[in-house]
C-alpha cells in the first residue's frame, strides 16, 4: 500500500530540544491569550500596530508596494491608513492564534459567524465535492476550522513553517477536527483522490509561484503570475466552487465567514476566461473588507517580461 502523504502530526521528541523552549514559551503565551477577555486582548493587540510599523519594515514595504499598484486611486493617507487597519487586525489574528487549540470545540465553534452557508447546503445537497476558493486573509486558519467543525470532511494544502514546533502546533491545530493537511510538494493527485471520496477541498488561489507554472491574469487592474489549476482540479473533480472571505469582525468580536454563490458556468472551454473569473471572485470578496488581506506577501513578485519585481526597499 502506498503511505498516505497526508503530513504526520505525531510530537517528535526532538521538537523538545532546548533551541525550541522559547518556542513553547510563546504557545504558553497563546494558551493564556485564548482565555483573555476578547476586548481586552484585542486592545493589547493592536497598541503593538506602531511599533511594527516601525520595525517590519521589509513586510511593511512589501505591503505599501501592494496597496500603491491595487489601490492608486487612493491617496497615501488613505493608503497608509488602510496598512494601519489591516495590522491591527493582523495583531487580533495573531494574539488569538491559541484559540483553535486552547477553548473547548463547542464554544470556538461559537465565536464564528457563517454568512452564505445556504450555498453549502445547495452544493452538499447536489451531492458535488467542493472548492472552497479562499484568498490569504489574517483569520483563515481559524475560520477554516468551521468546516470541519460542521461535519464536513476536509483537506488542504500548505507550506510548512520554518520553525517545526509551530509548523507541529499550526498543522495540529488545522486537522483538530478531522481532516487532512498535505504539503504542497504533494501535488494535486492526492487531493483529487480525497475529493473522489466525500472529501472537500480548502484551496488558497493567491501566492505567486512563478512565472513557468502561471498565467498573467489581472487582480485589480494588475497582471498577477496566477495558477490554472482551479478549474482543472474542477472538472477531474467534479466539484462545485464556493468563493469565500475569512474575515475578523472588531465591533462583534466575532470570526465571519463570507460565503459567496458556487463559481457558475464553471470550468468553461476558456482556461484563462476561467482563471480571470477566479480572480474577479477574489476582488469582490476582498472589496468591502480590503484590510483582512495579507498585504504582506508578494503577490506581485513575478512580471509579465519573465523579470521580478523587487519587494525590498533600495
Amino acid at each position: 500500500m502506498t503511505k498516505d502523504p497526508a503530513l504526520d502530526h505525531k510530537l517528535s521528541p526532538a521538537l523538545f530540544h532546548p533551541r525550541y523552549w522559547l518556542t513553547w514559551f510563546s504557545i504558553a503565551l497563546l494558551a493564556l491569550l485564548a482565555w483573555c477577555p476578547v476586548r481586552l486582548r484585542d486592545v493589547l493587540a493592536a497598541s503593538f500596530a506602531n511599533l511594527v510599523l516601525k520595525v517590519s519594515r521589509k513586510q511593511c514595504y512589501a505591503a505599501r508596494l501592494n496597496l500603491q499598484l491595487c489601490f492608486p486611486e487612493l491617496s497615501h493617507a488613505e493608503r497608509e491608513a488602510l496598512l494601519y487597519r489591516s495590522l491591527c487586525v493582523g495583531l487580533k489574528g495573531f494574539f488569538a492564534l491559541g484559540e483553535p487549540t486552547f477553548l473547548p470545540p463547542s464554544l470556538f465553534l461559537r465565536r464564528i459567524k457563517p454568512n452564505g452557508w445556504e450555498h453549502v447546503e445547495a452544493a452538499k445537497a447536489a451531492g458535488k465535492p467542493i472548492i472552497f476558493m479562499i484568498p490569504h486573509t489574517w483569520t483563515i486558519d481559524a475560520c477554516g476550522l468551521y468546516f470541519s467543525g460542521m461535519g464536513l470532511q476536509m483537506c488542504t494544502m500548505m507550506h510548512s513553517a520554518r520553525n517545526p514546533v509551530y509548523d507541529w502546533f499550526l498543522n495540529r491545530q488545522r486537522v483538530r477536527f478531522g481532516g487532512k493537511v498535505y504539503e504542497r510538494s504533494a501535488g494535486l493527485k492526492p487531493i483529487i483522490k480525497d475529493m473522489r471520496n466525500g472529501y472537500h477541498f480548502f484551496y488558497l488561489p493567491d501566492q505567486d509561484h512563478g512565472h513557468d507554472a502561471s498565467i498573467f491574469v489581472p487582480l485589480f487592474g494588475v497582471p498577477k503570475a496566477t495558477l490554472p489549476a482551479l478549474p482543472k482540479l474542477t472538472k477531474l473533480a467534479g466539484a462545485v466552487v464556493l468563493p469565500v472571505l475569512a474575515t475578523y469582525n472588531e465591533k462583534t468580536y466575532q470570526y465571519e465567514l463570507q460565503i459567496r454563490p458556487a463559481m457558475t458556468p464553471y470550468p468553461t472551454a476558456d482556461l484563462v476566461a476561467d482563471v480571470n473569473y477566479m480572480n474577479a471572485e477574489i476582488e469582490v470578496l476582498l472589496k468591502n473588507h480590503p484590510e483582512q488581506y495579507m498585504w504582506f506577501l508578494k503577490y506581485f513578485r513575478s512580471l509579465p517580461d519573465g523579470t521580478d519585481r523587487k519587494y525590498v526597499p533600495e
